[in-house]
């Protein structure tokens, strides 16, 4: 459970600190009041480009002639089951095009897969109705994101394997040199451990919400 959220110069917060009680939160107020901001400084807590899915170097606070947005930082305090505090954070040292996003747990500096051991929030937006209509990635990949709720891990098994597939993609259209054979084996065993831990992650998540659903029977 979160019990604080705190924002240094994020979107349009020079610095805002959140703290929660517990139970339901509503958030509300005029059109750009930044409420949605909020939620995207808690969907950041996550590995991925947030709800938004802007880049590190568009969520800086800009003053009216900055052109280039400020280093940010959002930080969150969590209370475990067996009532441990842990502080998650995540921002940006430096900004620029190349502006990559760290993130620390208690301090120290940690992968980005490694918050799904703390926090694993599903979010619901208005934009998600695109999922009906845009390509099958982009609905694979909304999946996935509950799949990481049931498996911490899942995030990083997907990411070895489009990693491994970029890899080969590029082994296989370079013009300048004959693909290495022993490279291109390594990486097919990579994509068919990688596929196949990601394959059963998934179908065990659409079994587990299968079986929700069927448990519900008429309730809606």
């Amino acid at each position: 459970m979160i019990t604080s959220l705190a924002l240094t110069d994020f979107r349009s917060y020079a610095g805002a600190t959140l703290p929660v009680s517990g139970g339901t939160v509503v958030l509300h107020g005029p059109n750009g009041a930044g409420k949605t901001n909020l939620l995207e400084a808690i969907s950041l807590l996550t590995p991925g480009k947030g709800l938004r899915g802007a880049t590190a170097a568009e969520m800086g606070r800009r003053e009216p002639g900055e052109a280039v947005g400020r280093p940010w930082a959002v930080a969150a305090t969590l209370q475990a089951a067996d009532g441990d505090e842990v502080r998650l954070g995540t921002g940006v040292q430096t900004m620029g095009p190349s502006a990559r996003r760290i993130v620390r747990i208690d301090g120290e500096t940690a992968p980005p897969g490694r918050l799904l051991d703390h926090l694993r929030p599903v979010w619901a937006t208005p934009e998600q109705d695109r999922l009906f209509s845009d390509a099958r990635a982009e609905r694979l990949r909304f999946f996935d994101r509950l799949v990481f709720a049931a498996h911490p891990d899942h995030a990083a098994v997907v990411s070895t394997y489009e990693k491994a597939l970029r890899e080969r993609l590029r082994l296989l259209t370079d013009e300048t040199r004959p693909a290495d054979p022993l490279w291109l084996d390594a990486l097919e065993a990579r994509l068919a451990e990688s596929g196949a831990r990601a394959a059963m992650a998934r179908a065990g998540a659409l079994k587990a919400l299968q079986a929700g659903i069927d448990a519900r029977a008429d309730r809606p």
